[in-house]
């Protein structure tokens, strides 16, 4: 690590000026005007794994490759958030994609999705579903779309948003989850 040192000299003149710049901003900083801005913390925002992807299936029971009408995935979830009084304002954005399996006719992909909020204790305290459809435009195979979703979170007295999680992945069936865990 290269380290850059700096002497400067000062002479008497300079010496008064500093000081009395010196103590100014002791003074300003004692009345609290330099104090650091509090620091409120987002919620965090997580992709919950067994649900960031799916196999969606013709109907009937066959469940090999030919049977596959299309497979999603949640590519990305990118997020900021915004406090007000007492509330915070998440704002996310989800990538979903989506590829056309054999048994797909040219349909659209319709991708269910969900949003959930836990707090700290990891009690799930509201949960909502959504459907992105997925257009395969000009007989693509693959396609995506972008969610954006808002959430606010109405805060008790000496809560933040760190208290808070908010989760989102793909609406699985039953089946859809066990495939899934099947695959690790």
């Amino acid at each position: 690590m290269k380290i850059i040192s700096t002497v400067s000299h000062m002479t008497g003149k300079k010496f008064a000026v500093a000081g009395i710049l010196a103590g100014a901003g002791l003074l300003l900083a004692a009345c609290g005007i330099f104090a650091p801005a509090e620091i409120r913390v987002c919620p965090r925002v997580s992709l919950l794994n067994d649900a960031e992807k799916m196999t969606a299936y013709r109907d009937g029971p066959g469940r090999d490759l030919t049977d596959v009408l299309y497979e999603a995935k949640v590519l990305d979830v990118n997020w900021s958030c915004k406090y007000l009084k007492n509330r915070v304002r998440v704002e996310a954005v989800i990538d979903i994609v989506a590829q056309r399996g054999p048994a797909s006719k040219g349909g659209n992909a319709k991708v269910p999705f969900f949003v959930g909020i836990i707090d700290a204790g990891q009690n799930i305290i509201a949960k909502k579903t959504f459907s992105s459809e997925i257009e395969f435009r000009d007989g693509r195979r693959r396609a995506g779309v972008r969610e954006e979703i808002e959430q606010t979170l109405f805060l008790k007295e000496g809560e933040g948003g760190g208290d808070y999680e908010i989760i989102v992945g793909l609406q699985l069936t039953e089946q859809q989850l066990k495939q899934n865990r099947g695959r690790r």
